[in-house]
């Protein structure tokens, strides 16, 4: 009799829900006029509204354009975001060389409120972006991200604060750095230690701490690490036990660890451009002294840097396309033959100064290892692993190779064969001798291109 008693009690005081009980083209009207960030918190308190969840727009990408302001005006009345929940934004900053913290804050609210994913922020034009650098910056304090994007940004250099901001976008998947100013702040030190789950790492043309680069981490798949041409003295360090692919430079000294690489390709430019036989045998020849060499490995297909649609081919600007001579081979780690000459083409990089310690797979690539000069060693097996060499000119050069084409690829087929000579046994040789396999041809997928096998 109590019982029934207290639960008629509780019925009577408890507040009527009428919300909930409204149909839902009004329930929805009435929700529209909140922000979203609390229609996403009432829907985790109340499973109607968890169905109506789906009502609220969604963008699948927004681009910003922020302009800065002149005479006094208000920034914030100069950008507006839509109502509704934003996958990826794009925001561009025009004529800004500071971004003040009322600015950032403004920002980080917005992108708050919509929820976003992948963030992309880019500077128009030629100056860098400093943000405020203060104790923490709020762009990276936003936990809904999975996907950052920084391009002509300095981050930490107005306080001279040694380290680097607070990381609170843990769930960060993918980082790209572009033509970045980081301070010498252990930035992306910073990122490695804050972001378990991070598996894409872009680091092109920026500065962080002079070349010298480590970067150890269980969870990155994808690294991609290219510095200016001042800054191939360094060191770069890779630990990644869970690495698919790897462009990187090749610095002074490399150190890498990634035991699932079974493929791996070698970027070569000679500059300027040279005559397509003299380039062949200056880059089959002796030691080169160019800075301009770039290294690939993969753990599935070999990466080829100079296919159409390839970001690596990227890496080049068009001013260096029109003017060099780039040369990309292809290696199967998995071949004896094929990583010694990998092995060789390494030790020749920046006239014999570079220092290497690959580790990849099952085989081990040293700047000291002696196989390379052991020419037994190269006939140990009764199948030779062909190299694929593409060399990709100027449209100019190109087209004097095309006018003597037949005597120049004579002439590069006996270089070719000298070169598969020193490193087969007579009856290898032989063998390719007999299959009439084609040895130096014109690509038919890249433009400017001859594909050679050596």
């Amino acid at each position: 009799m109590t019982n029934h008693y207290n639960r008629r009690r509780d019925q009577a005081s408890a507040p009527e829900d009428r919300l909930t009980s409204l149909h839902n083209d009004l329930l929805i009207s009435i929700l529209s006029f909140l922000p979203i960030k609390q229609r996403v918190a009432l829907s985790a308190v109340c499973s109607r509204f968890l169905r109506l969840l789906p009502s609220i727009p969604r963008l699948d990408a927004f681009r910003l354009e922020v302009v800065h302001p002149s005479g006094g005006v208000d920034i914030s009345q100069h950008f507006t975001f839509p109502r509704a929940l934003i996958r990826q934004c794009h925001i561009v900053f025009h004529k800004f060389t500071y971004l003040s913290k009322r600015l950032e804050q403004l920002l980080v609210e917005d992108l708050v409120e919509v929820g976003v994913q992948d963030l992309i922020l880019e500077t128009a034009g030629e100056r860098l972006l400093n943000l405020s650098g203060k104790e923490n910056c709020g762009f990276f304090g936003l936990k809904s991200l999975r996907s950052l994007s920084l391009q002509g940004i300095s981050v930490g250099c107005f306080d001279g604060h040694p380290h680097p901001p607070p990381i609170a976008c843990t769930l960060l998947s993918s980082l790209k750095i572009k033509h970045c100013d980081l301070h010498r702040n252990d930035f992306l030190r910073a990122f490695l230690i804050s972001c378990p789950f991070l598996e894409t790492l872009h680091f092109i043309y920026s500065n962080e701490c002079g070349g010298n680069l480590s970067i150890h981490s269980a969870s990155i798949k994808h690294l991609v690490l290219l510095f200016t041409h001042s800054t191939a003295s360094g060191t770069i360090n890779v630990r990644c036990p869970n690495l698919e692919s790897l462009t990187v430079d090749v610095a002074s000294e490399l150190r890498i660890e990634a035991p699932k690489v079974r493929n791996a390709s070698l970027l070569l430019g000679l500059y300027p451009a040279t005559d397509p036989l003299y380039a062949l045998m200056k880059v089959l020849g002796a030691a080169f002294g160019i800075n301009d060499a770039w290294l690939m490995l993969n753990s599935n297909t070999t990466p080829n840097g100079l296919t159409a649609g390839q970001e690596n081919y990227r890496i080049f600007s068009p001013e260096y396309k029109e003017d060099a001579v780039i040369f990309n081979v292809d290696f199967d780690l998995k071949d004896q033959s094929s990583a010694m000459i990998l092995t060789q083409f390494l030790k020749k990089c920046n006239n014999n100064k570079t220092r290497f310690d690959i580790r990849v797979d099952a085989m081990h690539i040293q700047s000291t290892n002696e196989m390379a000069r052991d020419d037994h060693l190269l006939h140990g097996s009764t199948y030779v692993e062909l190299i694929k060499l593409r060399m990709i000119m100027p449209e100019k050069t190109f087209e004097k190779f095309l006018s003597n084409q037949k005597r120049m690829e004579e002439e590069i087929k006996q270089t070719v064969l000298q070169k598969l000579k020193s490193r087969t046994s007579k009856e290898q040789f032989k063998d390719i001798l007999v299959s009439n396999e084609s040895l130096v041809q014109v690509s038919s997928s890249i433009t400017n291109c001859i594909e050679i096998k050596f």
